[in-house]
């Protein structure tokens, strides 16, 4: 009998390891998806709050939420978390020394996923204004404008933002950042809640927690 059948009465009855069906749990509940989320206020001291303002992101009034628009990524905050522990790496108005908003947003365009984009869009990378290029390279909305409403062919849209982990321009379709592990990890990588580390594979069991089901995955890839 395979491991995607059981005994029925007469009939194939398909469990919970037929692996070739995309639309169940592969990782058996283990996943957790809010280690891909944004960080929360804990932690959040006032020399975060002033870095954070200082590449333009803005405290909201509403106690219900911490930003008012665009929210930074957990990459970048975690960067500016450890920056703020350490000794004259913060400048007077609160930037981060060595990433400025200038030298960011020249790194930014330098880039060669921007060279990747249709022309129109490079230009338009190229005349942003440098704050409002970098704030949104270091949201989780990504690089983008919306066009005006007297204008909509103003606005451009992509799916990069600016990775601290890997020093470089990435695509946030491919690259997220694991706010329990602190790094930057591939599409295919998923933090297991159960050994809380990062996994290879999105379609593969924990080996430590799910060694049954990570067994079974092995044999039906013929491992």
């Amino acid at each position: 009998m395979s491991d995607s059948e059981e005994e029925g009465s007469g009939s194939k009855k398909m469990t919970r390891r037929d692996w070739d069906d995309p639309c169940w749990d592969h990782h058996f509940g283990m996943d957790d998806s809010s280690a891909g989320g944004p960080y929360t206020t804990r932690g959040r001291t006032d020399a975060v709050w002033k870095t954070l303002q200082a590449y333009g992101f803005k405290k909201s009034e509403d106690k219900k939420k911490a930003f008012d628009g665009l929210v930074p990524t957990a990459c970048f905050e975690h960067f500016v978390r450890e920056n703020v522990k350490k000794v004259g790496k913060i400048l007077e108005d609160g930037q981060i020394e060595g990433n400025t908003v200038s030298e960011l947003a020249k790194r930014i365009r330098s880039s060669h996923q921007i060279k990747y984009l249709e022309e129109p869009v490079q230009k338009a990378i190229d005349d942003e204004d440098d704050m409002e290029l970098v704030t949104h390279a270091l949201s989780t909305e990504d690089i983008r404008r919306d066009g005006s409403n007297d204008d909509k062919e103003s606005g451009y849209y992509t799916d990069l933002f600016y990775s601290f982990c890997r020093e470089a321009v990435e695509q946030s379709t491919c690259t997220w950042h694991c706010r329990v592990c602190k790094g930057c990890k591939d599409w295919r990588d998923w933090h297991c809640k159960g050994c809380n580390t990062c996994k290879y594979g999105s379609s593969i069991p924990c080996d430590k927690c799910n060694a049954k089901e990570y067994a079974s995955w092995r044999r039906n890839c013929g491992w």
